[in-house]
């Protein structure tokens, strides 16, 4: 009970700090946030990719596979082109982001615990939550959605690799089918 009860009072306070950042008063080095950004951003890319290539093509396979077999080949594309866009696309980010960056996260802020460098802040005054919890916090709120687009269009693209590959499937039929969906 008192692990819920904690995870309430920090949304409280995370959610007095964004009120706060709102205002044009909190308090955090705006470095801290682009370094952040780019970690949840840039440093993330390559693995969003990966996953979200992987996904597309076996996505693809599947469909291939099964359409093929009825003469609606073409229908991959809807297929690969909604299911990322609705469900595994964000779901894929947010689990890759959760796994790698929420990791990330914890381990820095765990440090910092170990190491009294969150008890220094409040000594001096300076609210931890603003100056470490929220820098993260809006990181994570501008790339989230435009990661998942990445992946929502890396998706479609590998799902397009197995797709073309269809002997009566061209690219720009796979294109117009997929912007159809």
């Amino acid at each position: 009970w008192s692990g819920c009860r904690d995870m309430v009072s920090f949304m409280g306070e995370a959610a007095a700090a964004f009120a706060v950042f709102l205002s044009g008063r909190a308090r955090f080095r705006r470095q801290d946030l682009w370094l952040t950004i780019q970690q949840c951003g840039a440093d993330a890319l390559p693995i969003v990719s990966l996953i979200s290539v992987l996904v597309g093509l076996i996505l693809g396979y599947v469909g291939v596979v099964q359409l093929t077999h009825f003469g609606a080949g073409i229908f991959v594309a809807n297929l690969v082109g909604i299911a990322m866009a609705r469900d595994i696309g964000p779901i894929m980010t947010g689990i890759i982001m959760a796994g790698r960056t929420g990791a990330s996260f914890a381990a820095q802020l765990g440090s910092m615990q170990v190491n009294e460098e969150v008890d220094a802040l409040r000594t001096l005054g300076v609210p931890p939550i603003e100056f470490l919890v929220l820098p993260r916090m809006l990181a994570l709120i501008l790339m989230m959605p435009l990661l998942t687009i990445y992946a929502d269009a890396l998706g479609i693209v590998g799902g397009g690799i197995v797709g073309v590959m269809l002997p009566d499937v061209s690219l720009t039929q796979y294109v117009h089918q997929t912007l159809r969906a």
